[in-house]
C-alpha cells in the first residue's frame, strides 16, 4: 500500500542528486562562479559591518561598496546561469573586483584576490567536448 508521503531510499535519492548535479558542474565554470560569489559577499563585509556595527564610515562609502558587492555577485551567478558568455562575466568580475580596493577595500584585499583568481578560472573555462 503507498500513501503519497513515501520517500525513496536515501542512498538511490541521493546519488541520483548527485549525478545530476555533477552533470550540471561540469557544463559550466562552476569553481570560477562559486570564487565570484565568495569574493562579492567578502568585498561587502567590510562596508556593511562598519557601517552598520561602528558607523566609522560615512555613508557613501557604504553605498560604493554595496554596489561593488552586487555586481561581482552578479557576475558569479550569471557566470554559472550562462556558461557561454563566462569569459565576459570572468573579465567583469575581475576588473570590479580589482576597482573594489578603492571604494570598498577590497575585503580587505583578500576579497580582490578571491575575484582575480575566481575570474581567471571563468576566462580558463573551456566547454566540455561533446561526445558521440
Amino acid at each position: 500500500m503507498s500513501t503519497r508521503f513515501d520517500v525513496p531510499t536515501a542512498s538511490a535519492g541521493a546519488d541520483g542528486y548527485r549525478r545530476q548535479f555533477s552533470s550540471w558542474k561540469r557544463e559550466r565554470p562552476f569553481w570560477g562562479g562559486v570564487l565570484l560569489i565568495v569574493s562579492g559577499l567578502l568585498i561587502g563585509i567590510i562596508p556593511l559591518d562598519l557601517a552598520v556595527k561602528f558607523a566609522l564610515v560615512p555613508a557613501e562609502f557604504a553605498y560604493i561598496g554595496l554596489i561593488f558587492t552586487v555586481f561581482v555577485l552578479l557576475c558569479g551567478v550569471f557566470a554559472l546561469a550562462q556558461p557561454e558568455l563566462a569569459s565576459f562575466f570572468g573579465v567583469a568580475g575581475m576588473l570590479i573586483a580589482v576597482a573594489s580596493i578603492f571604494g570598498a577595500l577590497g575585503g580587505f584585499v583578500i576579497g580582490s584576490i578571491v575575484g582575480v583568481a575566481g575570474g581567471s578560472l571563468c576566462v580558463a573555462w573551456e566547454p566540455p567536448a561533446e561526445t558521440e
